[in-house]
């Protein structure tokens, strides 16, 4: 099995993607794990069949969706079938000798930069510099061994790049945690309703949906498929809504729905979602998991 995710060991994607492993109790000798410089990259690779799993960010706890991620899902024939949660505690990590009132930059991906705002008001003379992950910016300071600059990074890309912790849990929010799916490729020819019916059938515990759908730009054409939702007993958990592409000021939206209490045969359900929509694609059908982690 190949596995892609962003980044190099260190990266918080790394260690969700060891963290599937371990959920799924894949050996690690039956796994290949394949770091990618983008998510661009994991998503074309994951599509040309070149790996068999994608493990990608898609919503953070303080800073909300990961649009930049999500959209490349959008008309691709991919689903996530799995979902993982991933405490994010970030360290600064400096070279020997690094002192805070002594930097003068920090590198990192730029969510973790957007998840640390507070620390950088209240250091201005630190200039956030924006990276292309979390782990190679902990490499690269190694790297260059200056004094002056420094990254944040999980506490493993600081163990494994040896560098100084300078201050952990820089983090605007204590309880700041990443989702990330695990991504599949799906037969472009199956019919979404038909293979709703058989997950479902198959595995009774996947009953979160996620879904990116269009509908037309006219009065009450939202409300006509969230009335669908309620006809259905679908618990609504997430409505975000995206830019459509050459479609100034035309939005299409994330929808995220508790299938837990819907008795009706899934196929119908999406037969008449497509009448409420002008486009509609399945995400993601997956087990909710429970957030089980110790913020302390």
């Amino acid at each position: 099995m190949r596995i892609g995710y962003q980044g190099i060991p260190g990266s918080y994607s790394e260690s969700a993607t060891l963290q599937y492993l371990k959920l799924k109790q894949i050996r690690s000798e039956d796994a290949e794990l394949i770091g990618m410089d983008t998510f661009i990259e994991s998503t074309n690779k994951l599509l040309a069949g070149e790996i068999d799993l994608a493990v990608m960010p898609i919503e953070n706890s303080t800073t909300g969706l990961i649009t930049r991620t999500l959209d490349l899902f959008r008309y691709q024939p991919v689903a996530a079938s799995e979902e993982i949660y991933e405490h994010v505690q970030h360290t600064l990590w400096g070279v020997e000798g690094s002192r805070i009132e002594d930097l003068e930059e920090v590198y990192s991906h730029p969510e973790a930069l957007s998840q640390t705002v507070d620390f950088f008001e209240t250091h201005s003379h630190i200039q956030p510099v924006t990276y292309i992950d979390t782990a190679q910016s902990a490499k690269y300071i190694k790297e260059l061994d200056d004094s002056s600059k420094a990254a944040l990074a999980s506490q493993r890309a600081g163990e494994l790049y040896q560098l100084t912790p300078l201050r952990r849990g820089i983090q605007a929010e204590k309880t700041n945690t990443t989702r990330f799916f695990v991504m599949e490729k799906i037969d472009e020819e199956t019919a979404i309703g038909d293979f709703l019916t058989e997950n479902i059938k198959s595995f009774p515990e996947r009953t979160r949906m996620m879904l990116y759908v269009e509908t037309a730009h006219k009065p009450g054409a939202l409300a006509q498929l969230l009335n669908t939702f309620n006809l259905f007993n679908c618990n609504l958990e997430g409505l975000d809504a995206r830019p459509i592409k050459d479609k100034p000021f035309n939005y299409g939206f994330f929808i995220e729905v508790d299938l837990a209490e819907v008795s009706i045969d899934p196929t119908i359900l999406w037969k008449t979602l497509e009448h409420s929509t002008e486009y509609i694609q399945l995400i993601g059908l997956f087990e909710p998991k429970q957030l089980l982690i110790n913020f302390l």
